[in-house]
């Protein structure tokens, strides 16, 4: 029960939605024992005793009952939709919240799809449970004490008959419904996987044709649905037996009261209307037994569903907030001393990194895949934390500084460009909240982006379609490098802008390139040896260390890795005759025609 205790204190800012509901769940089936009881005296006392004087008081008594009741179901009901939706507001978003806090690290682990399934199937089963199950659970226990307590005061021997019912499949229903929770947390992993199966196939669609892999890939998903069919049959299974038996127990007790009660009205040792009330009031004590199974069965369904929302919930971020120095205008001084960095325990990505990249600068980092170029820019923007050494901007720590003011000093052009769905506008202004009209076209003239987006039916209203779909991979990267514009950063992290690109598109970029890094200290990762020739300073990592540093020149006359990277790239470029490449020179030519 310690998962429902963190739920209910995770929720506890809606006490006051809930305090009425519970109320209402109260008086609700206090209206409904009454019920039976108006009934009783319209039988005995009226029609029986034919007191045709106590009929208009006794049948205005019972249409009072009849639309007080409704009343209050309805008025409940209404009010428990209400707070249902509420409750999976507040879960849904602290869940997104806590996944934008794991957001970089927690993606290299885990499948999108499987953290859909949170919002899709495990949320809307923990909150069902208490928005409806627990409030029917106490409606229904308030139902039995109390319907007990009037069978007992109407006739005691018909009310040990009728009472026992209801506690004996109340009580075996904890113990049958037993399975039901670990059969539902299979059956809600095995939906997770249905996700990650569909998300995977959709969004790698192309990739499916191209190979020819249509066949394959919709054998797995109908081999993922096939799994969680039986599975869910399996739960579906438990319920209904239970559900079966709990009919055929109500019906044999039914008869049982029946005819019991025709003996003692026989023997004048009761009155019809109390036989009826009793049949009556069975009904109503053994709907609520029912519930109480339902709540059972859903509590355990609904636990293990949040058995897995809680587990998501406990991943710990790899970057903790804890910076609380001011920095009032970042410069954008980079440092490194004596980095260690590990995404695994015991498989070491940066050993001893340590460089200075002064503000303004335009800083290259050069090397084979794998190296660990990008963890160095990704551990800039606090993605990660460093295992070993410390990292600093102008001097102050990472760590000391506050994320949203860290994240709000560094832009990102990335090598992948993600466009959002949305209009070309939206993913401009991406880069900064609330920006106007005339900043958005400034930033997307200075990325050489307004001539194109000018010639669009709807310029900057345009939808770009799922993943920039819409446009081209030339004119998604100059949308991206407007984002980065408008966001005006000191830091500038590019990360392999141009690999996509052909050479002709990459010399369109590079004027766009140019006013993008201007005053900014810039990072550019690329595997293009001619795009970092004029960078200030080009560091040279080779499995997780930096091996070389200096110019393009001095870097050059070392003969070290980097010239060995520049020959094997001016080699490649060089145009084969008679057969065969011609021998690399040393002339410092620009390679093939990137530039």
């Amino acid at each position: 029960m310690d998962t429902a205790y963190r739920f209910i204190h995770d929720n506890r800012g809606l006490w006051r939605i809930w305090l009425p509901l519970i109320v209402l769940s109260i008086v609700a089936p206090l209206l409904s024992i009454a019920v039976p009881l108006v009934q009783r005296r319209v039988i005995d006392d009226v029609v029986l005793a034919q007191r045709m004087d106590l009929l208009p008081r006794t049948a205005g008594l019972y249409a009072g009952v009849w639309i007080t009741s409704a009343l209050v179901l309805v008025s409940g009901g209404i009010l428990r939709s209400y707070f249902a939706e509420r409750i999976t507001l507040e879960t849904r978003q602290r869940v997104f919240n806590h996944s934008e806090v794991l957001s970089v690290s927690f993606s290299r682990q885990e499948h999108s799809g499987r953290t859909m399934s949170l919002f899709v199937n495990d949320i809307p089963a923990v909150t069902g449970l208490f928005s409806s199950t627990i409030l029917t659970g106490v409606s229904s226990l308030i139902a039995l004490i109390v319907g007990a307590v009037v069978m007992f005061r109407l006739n005691p021997s018909l009310a040990l008959v009728a009472a026992a019912a209801p506690l004996i499949v109340a009580g075996g229903a904890a113990l049958v419904t037993r399975p039901l929770r670990p059969a539902s947390k299979r059956a809600q992993e095995k939906a997770a996987d249905l996700n990650e199966h569909l998300q995977e196939n959709l969004t790698g669609m192309r990739e499916v044709v191209a190979f020819g892999r249509e066949h394959l890939q919709a054998v797995r998903f109908h081999s993922t649905l096939q799994d969680l069919l039986r599975l869910r049959m399996r739960v579906t299974l438990i319920e209904s037996t239970i559900g079966f038996g709990a009919s055929i127990f109500s019906l044999t007790m039914t008869l049982i009261i029946f005819t019991y009660g025709a003996y003692l009205v026989i023997e004048s040792r009761t009155t019809l209307g109390t036989v009826i009330a009793m049949q009556s009031l069975f009904g109503l004590l053994f709907q609520p037994a029912g519930h109480m199974i339902g709540l059972f069965t859903s509590t355990q369904k609904a636990l293990g569903a949040a058995d897995r929302v809680y587990a998501f919930l406990d991943e710990d971020p790899a970057v903790e907030d804890e910076g609380e120095q001011y920095v009032e205008a970042i410069s954008g001084t980079v440092e490194f001393r004596e980095v260690g960095f590990a995404y695994r325990s015991g498989e070491p990505v940066l050993s001893d990194v340590s460089f200075v990249a002064e503000a303004g600068s335009i800083v290259a980092l050069v090397g084979p895949s794998g190296a660990g170029k990008t963890t160095i820019s990704s551990l800039i923007a606090r993605f990660y934390d460093p295992d070993e050494g410390q990292i600093l901007i102008d001097g102050i720590d990472l760590r000391d500084i506050p994320l949203t003011d860290l994240r709000a000093a560094i832009g990102f052009v990335f090598q992948d460009t993600f466009l959002f769905a949305d209009t070309i506008r939206a993913n401009i202004a991406f880069g900064r909240e609330g920006a106007s009209e005339e900043e958005i076209i400034a930033a997307a003239q200075a990325a050489y982006a307004w001539e194109f987006i000018q010639r669009l039916p709807k310029g900057l209203d345009t939808q770009v379609g799922e993943r920039g779909v819409q446009v081209s991979e030339g004119q998604k990267q100059r949308i991206a490098i407007a984002r980065a514009l408008l966001r005006d950063p000191r830091i500038l992290i590019l990360d392999e802008p141009t690999s996509a690109l052909d050479a002709r598109s990459e010399g369109m970029l590079q004027a766009a390139f140019e006013n993008l890094m201007e005053g900014r200290t810039t990072f550019v990762i690329a595997h293009r040896l001619a795009t970092v020739q004029r960078a200030d300073r080009i560091l040279v990592v080779d499995n997780g260390r930096i091996v070389e540093q200096g110019t393009h020149g001095e870097l050059l006359m070392a003969h070290g890795l980097y010239r060995e990277l520049f020959d094997l790239q001016f080699l490649a470029s060089r145009p084969i005759e008679n057969g065969h490449r011609p021998l690399v020179t040393t002339d410092l030519a620009p390679v093939g025609d990137d530039d």
